[in-house]
């Protein structure tokens, strides 16, 4: 019994520890599966398109604890969601002046995070207690905010393609502006304003992409079952640390 007991508290510490990470993967096979019984590429697309920015919101505004997990959560997330955005953006005709503006961002990002280091892209100083320092080389040396550059650029370079503009412009536009939100969060600093404005956003978000694409009642409770879930992973960091 006594073995029983300590592989239980075993098995409740690690899905304890990596409770946000199984929501992530039960929300993503849900859509997927919801969406193949749909036969609705849009339905994985609005979908799976936005909960990277959530993260980022939920570590910034109640912080992470640990922080490792939040750095693989919204790194997959994040591949998840321009996986979805590639799978349309590369099923229209090709524009190769959309795909110049597209890599351009994206090197600029790259290289800005190279630069910056894993870290500290994911908000290492805000929330992992990382000393503040100084990055001078380039691109930072031209601008202040380069990764947040390269993300609007290669978002809004999709909208240069007219066959994909058409259909998947709605899309495109809250990319642009949640990447412009999370600059905004940034330099407001870490706060209740933020907290409440964030919270907005991102409800403000959800209930555009479940009305984009009107799922099932199990599709819609599966989103906001995750963003609860997810909720109640960071919120608890308030709560320990007060």
């Amino acid at each position: 019994m006594a073995f029983l007991s300590a592989r239980s508290r075993s098995f409740c510490a690690v899905v304890g520890r990596n409770g946000s990470t199984f929501a992530c993967a039960l929300l993503v096979l849900v859509v997927l599966l919801g969406a193949a019984l749909e036969r609705s590429l849009p339905l994985v697309v609005w979908l799976l398109s936005f909960w990277h920015y959530y993260l980022f919101w939920l570590a910034f505004a109640f912080g992470t604890a640990p922080f490792d997990i939040f750095m693989r959560d919204a790194a997959v997330m994040k591949t998840v969601s321009v996986a979805a955005l590639a799978a349309v953006y590369l099923a229209a005709p090709l524009d190769f002046v959309s795909l110049a503006v597209i890599a351009g961002g994206i090197l600029l990002n790259v290289r800005a995070a190279a630069v910056l280091g894993i870290d500290r892209t994911y908000y290492g100083h805000e929330v992992a207690g990382l000393p503040r320092t100084r990055v001078t080389a380039f691109p930072y040396s031209l601008m202040a905010h380069p990764m947040i550059v390269g993300n609007v650029a290669a978002f809004g370079g999709t909208l240069i393609n007219p066959a994909f503009a058409e259909q998947w412009w709605p899309l495109v536009c809250l990319h642009v502006a949640l990447n412009i939100g999370l600059l905004v969060m940034e330099l407001a600093g870490r706060g209740r304003a933020v907290r409440i404005g964030g919270g907005l956003v991102f409800t403000g978000v959800l209930v555009a992409a479940i009305l984009a694409t009107l799922p099932g009642a199990l599709l819609g409770a599966a989103t906001v079952a995750c963003a609860w879930a997810l909720y109640r992973c960071y919120a608890q960091t308030v709560r320990r640390a007060s």
